[in-house]
């Protein structure tokens, strides 16, 4: 049976309804967001992801939808995704945050380099881990699970339903916990690795004056500080990944879902 153009128009309002949800998400989401990827792609990802949607919503959509009415409603619309994408990110600045740390103490942070995901100067510790942090939210799925949240979210909140909520002021709070802790759990082998090897070095200068610590001790404090990083990174799968599904679970609850 072929589309009518009355038929395009009718549903019109529903689908930019659903796009101002998907939009939010696509504007703070991890990776989704990045500069790396050209703003055409972004663009038509999010109208093809949309178009995906729009007929698993469009029955429960309020009648009577103009499209003025559309883009009124759509600011509540893509607060939801916004909030989505926005929490992931605050969690996975934690990382960041722990390369900065890093870099700074070990020496590293005297060259800055241009992070063209972010748009940015940072470290080359701070990117490292933001690296690796990425590629392993790509491979256990993360970005599945973030779509399918903002996917749920259209059961438990139908279009045009939005009301503002203390539990989601709560929710960016908690990642902004989350990611401090994350920081300290990556960055504190490195921290207390460099903390022993000052105290270490201020002995040595207190028993051998000739030494030249300032020399010396430059060149192991960047030694240290990427043997440590690079064994704690290492071993860190376990907490990276205790962080995301932690984070998506805090997501999912705060919009009432099932966190499994």
């Amino acid at each position: 049976m072929p589309v009518q153009l009355t038929d395009i128009l009718f549903a019109l309002p529903t689908y930019a309804l659903v796009l101002f949800r998907v939009t939010g998400l696509m504007l703070t989401a991890p990776l989704l967001a990045s500069n790396v990827i050209p703003a055409r792609i972004r663009v038509a990802l999010t109208m093809t992801l949309a178009a995906v949607i729009f007929p698993v919503v469009a029955a429960r959509a309020p009648g009577n939808l103009d499209l003025m009415t559309a883009v009124t409603g759509g600011v509540g619309e893509l607060m939801i995704g916004a909030t989505i994408g926005l929490s992931l990110t605050l969690l996975m600045m934690g990382v960041e945050v722990a390369g900065l740390m890093v870099g700074r103490q070990g020496g590293l942070a005297l060259g800055q380099v241009y992070d063209p995901a972010q748009n940015r100067q940072t470290t080359l510790v701070a990117q490292l881990y933001m690296i690796v942090l990425i590629l392993m939210f790509l491979a256990v799925g993360g970005h599945r699970e973030m779509i399918a949240a903002l996917l749920d979210t259209f059961d438990v909140i139908p279009l045009m339903t939005f009301k503002y909520d203390e539990s989601f002021v709560i929710l960016l709070v908690e990642m902004l916990t989350s990611a401090f802790i994350i920081a300290i759990r990556l960055a504190g082998p490195v921290l207390i690795a460099l903390f022993m090897l000052g105290t270490a070095l201020g002995f040595l200068s207190r028993t051998m004056p000739q030494f030249n610590i300032l020399t010396v001790g430059f060149t192991l404090r960047t030694m240290v500080a990427i043997g440590t990083a690079g064994l704690a990174l290492s071993a860190a799968r376990e907490v990276l990944l205790e962080s995301v599904w932690d984070g998506m679970a805090m997501i999912r609850m705060s919009f009432g879902l099932d966190p499994a």
